[in-house]
């Protein structure tokens, strides 16, 4: 079985998107139901969830303090976009080639399982970043991380806020 950790990105203190629906509390749902499952097919599963930072710094701090507690298959940081956009996507750290194929398994598995498009970068099924906060503060740990971002809070928003969507995120 595997090891994993789980985390809602942002806080209610330092938020993340708002539109028709507020990222942090559809985050928190996604990562609830994530975690659900993970330990229900007989996984261990940490949730590292910050509710207490106060700033982004703070936040992003108290993420990785509680991820690098423990050694790890994955990291996985639960979002969701923004901008009018629709579709999934999941990044991981540049030249981790490890990430980058989980990375793709995992929008693949989005995309299919909620039935929107995959945010690909070209042919590469995930997208790489190297200055994203989360994403270079996991890949100090040494162990694979993913983002992902199931779907916009506003092009995506009749999907990703609803039960269904919900669970056809945590099941990607």
């Amino acid at each position: 079985m595997g090891v994993y950790n789980v985390h809602g990105g942002h806080n209610f203190i330092v938020p993340g998107a708002k539109g028709l629906l507020d990222e942090t509390a559809e985050d928190r749902k996604v990562t609830a139901r994530v975690i659900s499952a993970l330990r229900a097919a007989g996984h261990t599963v940490y949730d590292c969830t910050d509710d207490s930072g106060r700033t982004q710094g703070q936040n992003l701090a108290n993420i990785v303090a509680k991820c690098n507690a423990h050694p790890v298959d994955l990291n996985i940081s639960n979002h969701l976009n923004a901008g009018g956009g629709t579709g999934v996507e999941a990044i991981y750290k540049d030249g981790d080639e490890c990430s980058a194929q989980l990375a793709e398994l995992l929008s693949e598995a989005m995309s299919n399982s909620m039935g929107i498009k995959n945010r690909k970068a070209g042919t590469d099924l995930a997208k790489s970043n190297k200055s994203l906060g989360i994403i270079e503060s996991y890949a100090k740990s040494g162990f694979p991380s993913v983002v992902t971002e199931g779907g916009f809070i506003d092009g995506d928003a009749q999907l990703v806020g609803s039960d269904d969507g919900i669970e056809k995120y945590a099941k990607g």
